[in-house]
Parts: structure tokens; C-alpha cells; sequence
């Protein structure tokens, strides 16, 4: 089955691309992903009690999303699947802080899930598709496109939403790409692999 990618982002090192086009870089002392969401005019409040993970989710589908021409479909056409390597750790970590403070806060215990990063976007963009959240070693095109190819071939969705969302400390490594089963930008896992390295 041919798969067709209809625009793509990347975020790393402090920098947005949208498409391979620089759309905007770490400039204040405002957190990177704070300072993006500034940039780009959101009002979206939910966004300041995410953990760091849904925050990289949520702006990378917003930056994707927006050029996807996601009116064109149906709100349960478009499935999303993300994957990453550590899951939520970086919030397990956090949470397990405030348990050995003896005050558990129910607001960090939301986000010790990675698929709730997923919930945050279809809840934002009401997207009512299959979603999935898958964690593997490293970032794998091939395995994200066959996600893909199942979704389509069992009619549940006409378009899918891609991403692996990787946070450690303050560095953050996303890529997102919204997929499609008919289009002009035939992809496959090479084309998708190199895209996310920067080749």
C-alpha cells in the first residue's frame, strides 16, 4: 500500500521546522516549549498544567495540524499514534518525588501515562479516531507507517497522525507527520527515517 505524507514537524535542539522550513527558535528566558506556544498566539490554558511530554505532543500536532487541511475529514477519520522510548519516566520520576514528600499530587499522577499526551491532542483538535501509543527502542518509520497501512486497510481511518515524543530534562525531541492513504508525497520508512535525522 502506497502512504502519502501531507506535511511534517520537527522539533530539536531548541527549534521548530514545519516541512524543513525554520518556523521559529529559543530566543527568551521563557521554557522552549512555553515560548512556542507564546509565539504562535495559543489560548489554550490546559497547556500550563500538562506535563512535558503532553506540552511537546500538543505543540507538535498543533504546528502539523494547522497545514494538515484537517477540515476536510470527518472527526473520527483521523487516527493518531505517537511512540517514544521512555514512556512517561520523566513524570514517574516527578510524581515519585512527591510521594517521598508525602503529598501526592493527583495533577503529575494524570500524566503518569503516556497515552494521555495522545488524549490531550484528540481532546484538543476533537479528533474521535483509534489512537495508540507505542514504546520501542528507538524512533521506528517502519513500524509507525505500518500503524498506518492496518489503520487504512481496515477502513478505520483516512488519515493518521505520526509522532515520537522524547523528553529528557529540558531536551526535547519530536517529529510528527501527518499521514494519508492518497496524495502527491509518496513516503516510505527510509524517506521518513531520513526526513527525522535531517538527511
Amino acid at each position: 500500500m502506497s502512504l502519502f505524507l501531507k506535511t511534517y514537524c520537527r522539533i530539536k535542539d531548541g527549534e521548530v521546522h514545519i516541512n524543513g522550513e525554520l518556523f521559529c527558535q529559543h530566543m527568551d528566558e521563557e521554557p522552549f516549549l512555553r515560548s512556542v506556544y507564546k509565539h504562535i498566539g495559543l489560548t489554550y490554558p490546559k497547556f500550563f498544567k500538562m506535563d512535558e511530554l503532553s506540552r511537546l505532543g500538543f505543540i507538535g500536532a498543533e504546528m502539523t495540524l494547522m497545514r494538515s487541511e484537517l477540515e476536510e475529514y470527518a472527526d473520527d477519520d483521523v487516527a493518531v499514534v505517537f511512540s517514544n522510548h521512555s514512556s512517561s519516566l520523566q513524570t514517574d520520576f516527578q510524581y515519585y518525588d512527591t510521594l517521598k514528600s508525602g503529598i501526592a499530587s493527583p495533577g503529575l499522577f494524570v500524566y503518569t501515562l503516556p497515552n494521555i499526551e495522545v488524549g490531550e491532542i484528540c481532546i484538543r483538535h476533537k479528533l474521535y479516531g483509534e489512537n495508540n501509543f507505542l514504546v520501542t527502542e528507538r524512533f521506528d518509520a517502519a513500524q509507525l507507517l505500518e500503524q498506518c497501512e492496518a489503520l487504512f486497510a481496515d477502513n478505520a481511518a483516512k488519515a493518521v497522525l505520526i509522532g515520537w515524543t522524547e523528553v529528557e530534562n529540558d531536551t526535547h525531541d519530536g517529529f510528527f507527520a501527518f499521514i494519508t492513504a492518497a496524495g502527491m508525497n509518496e513516503v516510505t520508512s527510509e524517506s521518513l527515517t531520513d526526513i527525522y535525522l535531517g538527511r
